[in-house]
């Protein structure tokens, strides 16, 4: 079976599209696959982020210029390409190779792109999304992420046929993630970790730090971050000037510094689901638009401590601080969100993923 998947990263989609199809990836190839990755030369090289060392890796060529949003597509900036433009030059690259199926991952894209790759290709599309924005087609639908309803929150999006796997039991989640060591609970917070993702576009590695120094917390504090994250020098000043707090970068997994540390500050992108597998009490923030669909319900649900800098009603780093205290301060409240946050998730989504793609083969 022959797979290509379509991605995108750049410093304001990300990395994290690269890293859960890296999961996906490898899922696929357990199950004999052969993979190919196809993205758009933008402004951070995606090769360096996928991790799959025996994949095929085609390149489309960069922009060349400005191009005009797509108004019913309100992630269409983020390909900086048309999408039919786009669903013509993947095609392109990769028409005449035999493949069983393609797998899309991109906010930029609609069902004029996914309908336009599936019919000059002859295959089957497996769409992933959290979004719910925009129209979708395809045979499959991948949603990780945590809803009361899904079929609710798609509904007038997707065709009847199309089958969804949704939910967290579908988190898409490295290898090593089923079978890492889990957090064992203490008590006491001895130690804070903060990731915020591997570009940190909000700057949200500064409010944190903000927010520690307003509660006074001196205990030790690791950061983790990417090569990739544009603000790096900074956050090496400002972490110079800091006792107790150190810098790591570029992890091939976060499984280990996950399991490290007694509270987990983090963005409420897709490294959510890795705290959860490895079970962390997490401080959630939410960074972006998209993650106020899954956050407030995980807060809700007991599995994290959310937070949402936009509500306006305070300073960031003000309740924030207040957030971080209470979760600081109360070992049975960790203890509870130690157990729901790691029966949500096992670490065996992408395999899952995978299986079902390989039943329709």
């Amino acid at each position: 079976m022959k797979v290509a998947i379509r991605l995108d990263v750049s410093t304001e989609i990300g990395t994290g599209h690269a890293k859960r199809m890296s999961a996906v990836a490898h899922a696929l190839r357990e199950n004999g696959a052969e993979i190919w990755f196809i993205h758009r030369q933008l402004d951070l090289d995606a090769g360096s982020f996928l991790d799959l060392d025996d994949a095929a890796i085609l390149s489309l060529a960069p922009p060349e210029a400005a191009f005009t949003p797509d108004p019913l597509v309100p992630h269409s900036h983020w390909a900086r390409v048309p999408q039919e433009r786009d669903a013509e030059e993947t095609c392109a690259a990769l028409r005449g190779q035999d493949f069983d199926a393609v797998i899309v991952d991109h906010y930029a894209f609609d069902a004029r792109w996914h309908d336009a790759v599936r019919d000059r290709l002859g295959v089957p599309l497996m769409v992933i999304d959290d979004l719910a924005d925009r129209r979708l087609s395809g045979e499959w639908l991948v949603d990780h992420n945590f809803h009361p309803d899904h079929g609710a929150k798609y509904a007038g999006l997707t065709p009847a046929s199309m089958h969804m796997l949704a939910g967290p039991a579908f988190a898409m989640l490295g290898p090593i993630y089923a079978g890492a060591p889990r957090y064992e609970m203490h008590d006491q917070v001895g130690s804070i970790g903060v990731f915020m993702g591997g570009v940190d576009a909000c700057g949200a590695n500064f409010t944190v730090l903000d927010a520690f120094d307003s509660i006074g917390w001196e205990g030790p504090v690791e950061i983790v971050s990417t090569s990739a994250n544009p603000a790096l020098d900074r956050l090496r000043a400002r972490i110079a000037n800091r006792a107790g707090t150190s810098l790591a970068l570029d992890l091939p997994n976060l499984a280990e510094f996950f399991a490290r540390h007694d509270l987990q500050i983090g963005a409420g992108g897709g490294a959510i689901w890795e705290r959860c597998c490895i079970g962390p009490p997490t401080v959630c923030m939410v960074c972006a638009d998209n993650q106020r669909l899954s956050v407030p319900f995980l807060d809700a649900a007991g599995v994290v401590l959310g937070y949402d800098p936009g509500d306006g009603a305070t300073p960031p780093q003000v309740s924030l601080a207040q957030t971080i205290e209470c979760a600081i301060g109360d070992a049975s409240k960790r203890r509870a969100m130690n157990r729901a946050a790691t029966a949500l998730v096992d670490g065996k989504g992408a395999m899952r993923i995978a299986q079902a793609l390989f039943g329709s083969a």
